[in-house]
């Protein structure tokens, strides 16, 4: 295989300072993504993920549902389940982020962001190590820096899961550098899935 381009991006000085800035440029900039060019991406982001060891050896798999131009990785809840491993989605609530069994019958309902996710009487997971996290986010850094939606919920989440993660993104959302919080969690740069495959 040839070696692929890791060319470094830069990010804006004064966007390094404003997360708020930042996450507004970079919503908009995926935004701007063509549906078409949305579709490529997200099937090579799935193929990837579909094909890591971390997804073949999987007990149990925790994923999310796109919103805002995330990727979608839908395509791995239906072969997850083909493959009888389980389905968790996220619930977040005025206690946190929970995540909670889906099926294909599953009535979902809106949380407190109005995001689609199983009921709370669903059965909540429990991790192994194992069990594989599929991470949101707008950005990553080459250091493992992640930027997200300002909510902390995976900030929180991450540092008491003890299973494997691997964070999907666009590869033009990939930075030399990112702003970092002192609760920021830090994720393995290795997790760190493009539609090129791992970073």
């Amino acid at each position: 295989m040839p070696p692929r381009s890791c060319a470094a991006q830069l990010l804006p000085t004064d966007a390094m300072t404003d997360k708020k800035a930042l996450r507004a440029e970079l919503l908009a900039k995926r935004k701007a993504i063509s549906s078409e060019e949305k579709a490529r991406l997200d099937a090579a982001l799935v193929k990837h993920i579909a094909e890591h060891p971390a997804f073949l050896s999987a007990n149990a798999l925790l994923c999310y549902l796109p919103i805002r131009g995330e990727p979608d990785l839908t395509p791995l809840l239906a072969l997850a389940e083909s493959r009888d491993i389980p389905v968790y989605l996220p619930r977040c609530d005025k206690n946190g982020m929970r995540f909670l069994l889906y099926t294909e019958q599953a009535c979902l309902t809106p949380d407190r962001f109005g995001i689609l996710a199983p009921g709370n009487d669903a059965q909540e997971v429990a991790p192994t190590a194992r069990t594989l996290c599929l991470v949101p986010g707008l950005a990553a850094a080459r250091d493992g820096t992640r930027l997200g939606y300002g909510g902390g919920f995976y900030d929180r989440f991450l540092p008491h899961f003890e299973g494997k993660t691997l964070f999907a993104l666009y590869e033009q959302f990939v930075f030399d550098t990112l702003p970092h919080g002192a609760y920021d969690f830090l994720i393995d740069p290795k997790s760190i899935m493009t539609e090129k495959g791992a970073l």
